[in-house]
């Protein structure tokens, strides 16, 4: 016997607990990979602020960075959650790690002012947290277990 919950998805009731933490804990993620992605293009804004003269967008572009680090870490855990609390997909959890240590290759490339490594890692950095935002639907999506007969 299966449930209905209110986004259309059924549940069995064994389910059901693990599968409302799974869609929380996706939920969660999603928004916070959503702000990651705004971030990333608000520190490109800055960092194109900075690089036209306007010095005061560089001490706004590195607390830009503190934030992202602190949004990826909460998307971290998020996604840790959501593997092996909710029984949920692997790949959140790894995309989160991904762009977290790539966030970290960033910060250490602009504060020793490698412009040839920070800039391109910069727009890679974009393009990962566009992609992940628009897969990020999926995030608290069941796990597919193949049934052997």
């Amino acid at each position: 016997m299966s449930a209905e919950v209110a986004d259309g998805t059924t549940t069995s009731p064994t389910d059901d607990g693990r599968g409302r933490r799974r869609r929380t804990y996706g939920r969660v993620y999603a928004v916070l990979m959503y702000v990651v992605a705004l971030a990333y293009f608000g520190q490109a804004v800055l960092a194109g602020q900075f690089l036209s003269g306007s010095y005061d967008a560089l001490r706004w572009h590195q607390y830009g960075a503190t934030f992202t680090d602190v949004l990826l870490v909460c998307a971290l855990v998020a996604a840790g959650l959501l593997r092996w609390h909710g029984k949920g997909r692997l790949w959140p959890f790894l995309s989160a790690l991904a762009l977290l240590l790539a966030n970290q290759a960033q910060n250490g490339a602009g504060a020793a002012r490698l412009l040839s490594l920070h800039i391109p890692l910069g727009v890679a950095m974009i393009a990962g947290a566009v992609l992940v935002a628009v897969r990020v639907h999926s995030a608290g999506a069941p796990v597919e277990r193949e049934v052997s007969s």
